[in-house]
């Protein structure tokens, strides 16, 4: 039975949960690791609730949204191990949690009518945050004055520049992905997605970069460069326990992301 009514106030609000908590776990992880949402969600046997298909974004606000709107307790036992574990995996991860997310979460929670305030007041705010390498300052400025497309422009370049690389590239990738999604009206995810779209055979979306004798080639070719970065890019960030890659590699690969979409665009 629904406990709660899922109002367009509290749908709001919810969104605005999964943005705050996004970078406080990973969605999954290839280990044995507990720390994770699905994992979390598992532990309270309602890991169906994030099989949902989509980015790790639509994944998170369809799985809050049913927690919320069909458990009255629930939604407390999976905060407070979101809030636990995360605590720790943003020390790991060399960005620990801020004052102001806290203040953020309470206020969003209020607004939830969730009352986590001991929660929040318990996570250590050190104020002596450790250092996290940023890039070169030559490296940042060659990323932003190339002429970028919107969706690498926005968050994936900040995270750059504040020394998030991985995350970076995780955005930028999941970003690619919701593009394709939204163009193509397919709603797989992943190498499938990307698979069925360009297929040569009976594409979706056609790329005619090129000269037209070539456009067989280009197309076959671009379809295996979409998977490929879908598998060995995107699926390996999104699990978080990927070691910390350098700003030039990142720079790369974001450059990368940035050139399939400007194929999107031709």
């Amino acid at each position: 039975m629904t406990e709660r009514r899922l109002t367009s106030d509290k749908k709001i609000q919810i969104n605005r949960l999964v943005e705050i908590l996004d970078d406080f776990l990973p969605i999954s992880t290839w280990g044995n690791s507990a720390n994770s949402f699905e994992a979390i969600f598992k532990e309270s046997r309602v890991h169906s609730y994030l099989d949902r298909k989509g980015s790790k974004n639509q994944r998170l606000i369809y799985g809050f949204s049913k927690v919320y709107q069909q458990h009255l307790r629930l939604p407390y036992t999976i905060l407070r191990k979101v809030l636990s574990q995360g605590e720790q995996y943003r020390k790991y991860k060399r960005n620990p949690i801020k004052p102001e997310e806290i203040e953020e979460l309470r206020d969003c929670l209020r607004k939830l009518e969730l009352n986590l305030d001991d929660e929040l007041a318990a996570i250590d705010i050190n104020p002596d945050l450790p250092a996290i390498q940023v890039p070169p300052k030559d490296l940042a400025e060659r990323l932003e004055n190339h002429p970028l497309v919107e969706e690498i422009r926005s968050d994936p370049l900040q995270k750059f520049k504040d020394g998030h690389f991985n995350e970076a590239v995780r955005k930028a990738c999941e970003k690619y992905e919701v593009k394709i999604q939204q163009v193509s009206g397919n709603t797989a995810i992943g190498s499938s997605l990307m698979g069925q779209v360009f297929n040569p055979q009976n594409p979706t979306i056609t790329i005619t970069t090129g000269r037209q004798q070539n456009s067989a080639t280009i197309q076959e070719g671009y379809q295996k460069l979409a998977m490929g970065m879908m598998s060995g890019i995107r699926n390996i960030f999104s699990h978080g326990d990927e070691d910390r890659r350098t700003p030039e590699e990142a720079y790369e690969m974001l450059l990368f992301v940035n050139w399939m979409f400007r194929n999107l665009e031709d």
